[in-house]
């Protein structure tokens, strides 16, 4: 199978972020497809019901199904609130599935044993840390994770107040930095503040780009 060939299909919970993902993928795997299903009401029920529901899980195994139909190589799972989702379509489908938050979660346990992590959205702490306690589990690791949801920055950020959202996150990163091996982003959106926490020593996880390489990695060995 040739590079141009390649086709990864993202199952999205948001409309955002398309365009950095498209330059990253196609700057690493030059002439790769990369195509969307997007659902914007996966999310919210998700979060409405506090777990994937019956309905969200049905919805995206479809999903998954049909970007096998399109002729994708590769399933990107980008949003981690739904990353046990995945868990459950990857045994109906051929072609592999890669959880945006894997990677991340795996060099979190590599990082250390004391492991702060942050959300906005309740729904995505919870999967967030059960798939870092599996990658641990698996290595036969202990370690402990603390999770800290950042009151009302997503209410802020629905509100059209992206930069009281931003300023909320960044101060508890402050608060955290030395109490932890490192800060876990779960959400692959926080990315755009990394540039302006460049002078936090603690390691800051953001699963952008770890799920990205993830990705081309698993693209280029096709």
């Amino acid at each position: 199978m040739s590079k141009e060939h390649k086709h990864v299909c993202i199952l999205q919970t948001s409309f955002a972020k398309k365009d950095d993902m498209i330059v990253y993928l196609k700057e690493h795997v030059p002439g790769v497809r990369v195509t969307f299903i997007t659902d914007d009401t996966l999310l919210a029920d998700v979060m409405a019901a506090g777990s994937p529901p019956p309905a969200v899980i049905s919805r995206m195994t479809k999903y998954a199904m049909a970007a096998q139909e399109m002729g994708a190589d590769v399933i990107l799972n980008s949003c981690s609130s739904v990353g046990e989702v995945a868990d459950v379509y990857m045994q109906v489908v051929d072609i592999p599935v890669v959880k945006i938050d894997q990677a991340m979660a795996e060099e979190a346990v590599r990082t250390g044993s004391n492991i702060a992590l942050i959300a906005t959205v309740p729904s995505t702490l919870a999967p967030s840390r059960r798939l870092i306690e599996r990658v641990a589990a698996a290595q036969g690791k202990t370690i402990s994770v603390r999770e800290f949801l950042i009151e009302n920055a997503y209410a802020q950020l629905k509100s059209g107040h992206p930069e009281v959202h931003n300023e909320l996150v960044k101060a508890k990163i402050r608060e955290l930095e030395g109490h932890y091996d490192c800060i876990v982003m779960a959400q692959v959106s926080m990315r755009a503040l990394l540039p302006a926490l460049s002078d936090v020593h603690t390691p800051i996880l953001c699963s952008f780009y770890s799920g990205l390489q993830r990705t081309v990695d698993v693209l280029n060995s096709l």
